[in-house]
């Protein structure tokens, strides 16, 4: 592993839409169990940042090294710069941000990601997945499909790329100076096509959709 990737993910208490859900029960385990775990394979190229103590135990119990945030950037979902001010403070010069909710995100996907990435000059990254559906805009015009389309058929509908909010490979000092990730027109993205891994728990109803799949098909092999 490049020693320059920092690999990481974080976690804090306060959540308006699903409260506490990197700490409550999920099918025996909890959020922040699961990513610990998966930062853990990457040895001392991962690290999580947390606010609260019950995130620094955890870490402890599993041997990932705990970086401590401040009260404010629990308290706030940005500007980015003030909400991850804590990367300041490590020593890499690339970072991959591993998002904690995607409790089905695997880490055999988050390693070829990874080799994705070191294989093209380490370019800020992300991941994104392709959605066969009909799509409208604001207008309610299609966005993706003519007007006038007559015979309905996802097969042969252009398809729309969704951006996935699972998985951040940025330059640390291009986003400490710049106050953001990436220049879009930059940005390489990379397809996965498995999007039952993007479950991304936002709301009460995403936690248990993602622990019924959780307990149905990744518990065991988990």
């Amino acid at each position: 592993m490049n020693k320059k990737i920092g690999i990481f993910s974080l976690g804090r208490k306060l959540s308006r839409r699903c409260p506490n859900k990197m700490l409550r029960p999920f099918s025996g385990t909890t959020l922040t169990d699961i990513v610990l775990k998966k930062l853990a394979t990457f040895g001392e190229n991962s690290f999580f940042a947390g606010y609260e103590g019950e995130f620094k135990e955890k870490c402890e119990d599993i041997g990932v090294r705990f970086v401590q945030r401040t009260k404010e950037s629990v308290s706030i979902d940005e500007p980015q710069i003030k909400y991850l001010s804590f990367l300041r403070k490590v020593n890499y010069d690339y970072l991959l941000i591993v998002n904690g909710c995607l409790p089905l995100l695997k880490v055999k996907t988050i390693m070829g990601f990874l080799n994705e990435v070191v294989d093209n000059d380490l370019h800020p990254s992300s991941v994104f997945v392709k959605r066969s559906n009909y799509f409208f805009g604001k207008d309610k015009l299609p966005l993706n499909f003519s007007i006038d389309l007559k015979n309905l058929n996802t097969k042969s509908v252009s398809p729309v790329y969704e951006f996935s909010n699972a998985l951040y490979f940025f330059n640390r000092k291009y986003f400490l100076d710049k106050k953001r990730y990436w220049d879009w027109e930059k940005l390489r993205l990379i397809e996965l096509e498995n999007s039952i891994e993007l479950i991304d728990i936002d709301t009460e109803e995403d936690f248990l959709i993602a622990e019924s799949v959780w307990e149905n098909l990744y518990k065991e092999k988990n």
